[in-house]
């Protein structure tokens, strides 16, 4: 999922296996993502199987635009 607000980038990442070190994926993906869209801010939410869900990640279902 892509929602623009305020100018950053907010990507929802629904994966299917368990994360290790979501925090880490999180940031390593952010400052990818980052460096290809020219210094744009760039904020990952990561939903697995082996995560709690909390209201930010039903928040991103119901605001989606699946790519």
């Amino acid at each position: 999922m892509i929602v623009q607000k305020g100018g950053d980038l907010d990507l929802f990442l629904e994966l299917p296996e368990a994360v290790d070190n979501p925090a880490m994926l999180a940031v390593q993906l952010s400052a990818k993502v980052s460096r290809r869209m020219s210094g744009r801010k760039v904020d990952v939410l990561i939903s697995a199987p082996n995560l709690k869900v909390l209201p930010i990640h039903e928040f991103a279902h119901r605001e989606d635009k699946l790519l």
